[in-house]
């Protein structure tokens, strides 16, 4: 109910549209910080909202416990010489000069590049418009970018509305939206960051 009403006063017309955007960015990351800490789910949010546990996972119980193996010289010669260490949690299939510009250490600190690189190695798979809790997702297990969902938001709305866009997806009272990069912020971050 409390997500409805901030939609609705984002989306309202008349004047000072900005400023309302932003308190509702601002409200919006106030009550995903209150659940989060609270550990409670708003029981009359849209499926799109809740912060619910994530589904069982399919692999056996052996599996999941398992420590990781300890690295060997096989599993270091594998990576380059002149990558860093921070390129060595990406997973497999990520492109040299992707995983080059995530190891640059002043890259991998700010919000706006984590963004543009996780929607630039979607664009790259092919897996289409994303939402929020999916663009962080695949940052954290693909990447090794960590960033909130809530911030994901926050930046395209702040920072990256010319390189982004936006599809609105009505479900239940509420909107869920998915991003995915437009054709001007694959040409920006291909210019940006991979010189």
């Amino acid at each position: 109910m409390i997500r409805f009403l901030i939609d609705q006063f984002r989306s309202a017309p008349g004047p000072l549209k900005k400023p309302r955007i932003l308190v509702a960015d601002l409200a919006e990351e106030v009550l995903d910080l209150a659940k989060h800490y609270l550990g409670k789910d708003d029981p009359a949010a849209p499926t799109g909202y809740t912060d619910s546990a994530p589904p069982p996972s399919t692999e056996p119980v052996e599996a999941q416990s398992a420590p990781t193996p300890p690295t060997s010289e096989a599993n270091t010669a594998a990576v380059s010489e002149d990558a860093p260490e921070s390129t060595a949690g990406l997973a497999a299939g990520i492109d040299p000069k992707l995983a080059k510009a995530i190891s640059v250490s002043g890259n991998a600190r700010k919000q706006a590049f984590k963004v543009l690189a996780i929607l630039w190695d979607a664009n790259q798979k092919n897996l289409g418009a994303l939402s929020a809790k999916a663009i962080s997702k695949h940052g954290e297990e693909v990447l090794n970018l960590q960033i909130r969902h809530e911030n994901v938001r926050k930046v395209i709305r702040m920072r990256l509305e010319n390189y982004v866009n936006v599809h609105a997806q009505g479900v239940g009272n509420g909107t869920v939206y998915n991003y995915e990069m437009s054709e001007a912020g694959l040409n920006y971050f291909a210019s940006t960051y991979f010189n």
